[in-house]
């Protein structure tokens, strides 16, 4: 049975609001795993989550940052060694679920990303939802959906070009704008229809990129999937 280690959670400065969390994982493998987090110098106040092995090797990492005009986080980006991934350690679900903690912690309404087409379905394995803001990536989205006919995909495939021909013979800002969240909403069920054949990325795959975003309404609807995963991580924390 692995043993299960609470996170320790610390004030980034003295009497401020904003927490830093360092967690110790245990990976079957590998063995204990640390990730500790600290303030990442650069010309923007970001921080970083490290991953490392009881021989302090970095295995990975994250990069994040508090947004001061809303109470979110936007994550810029996750990274495992090339030579650990593709081998089922989970060190990048690992990380998530180390900036999940700090969501929590900070009493963060929503985590932020833009992924890159290739790790759609990673983050969408762990609830995240597309959360498309430009015309360009809605466009992109949609084209994605129309030009993969894959069977049992119509339904989407219908929907995305009817919008997309929406969109072309409207030119009105308010509907264009409203077009943006029917977009979202479309591949958003693409999305979870692709994770249902477990070959999402491999058979239904996006030619670009789009923002995603996970609130905390959807980690507490879902609270029972993440807190088997901390508990799989060997960490004793529950939503």
């Amino acid at each position: 049975m692995i043993k299960l280690t609470p996170p320790k959670i610390t004030p980034y400065w003295l009497n401020e609001d904003r927490k830093l969390c360092d967690i110790v994982a245990h990976n079957k493998i590998l063995g204990d795993l640390t990730l500790n987090t600290k303030y990442y110098p650069d010309v923007t106040e970001r921080f970083i989550t490290e991953l490392r092995n009881k021989d302090e090797k970095i295995l990975g990492y994250e990069l994040f940052s508090f947004e001061d005009f809303s109470n979110d986080l936007f994550g810029y980006s996750i990274r495992v060694n090339p030579e650990l991934r593709q081998k089922g350690l989970r060190l990048g679900e690992l990380l998530r679920l180390s900036s999940i903690i700090e969501m929590f912690e900070n009493k963060i309404n929503k985590l932020k990303i833009y992924s890159k087409d290739t790790a759609i379905y990673f983050h969408s394995k762990y609830k995240f939802e597309p959360s498309i803001t430009s015309f360009k990536d809605r466009d992109e989205a949609l084209n994605s959906i129309i030009n993969n006919p894959q069977t049992g995909m119509e339904k989407f495939i219908q929907s995305a070009r009817q919008l997309l021909e929406k969109i072309k013979q409207h030119e009105e800002p308010e509907l264009q704008r409203e077009s943006i969240k029917e977009a979202n909403k479309i591949t958003k069920g693409y999305i979870e229809k692709a994770l249902e054949t477990k070959q999402g990325s491999e058979i239904y795959p996006f030619s670009y990129g789009m923002g995603m975003e996970l609130t905390k309404d959807t980690v507490i609807k879902n609270k029972d999937f993440y807190n088997t995963l901390f508990q799989n991580h060997g960490i004793d924390y529950k939503i």
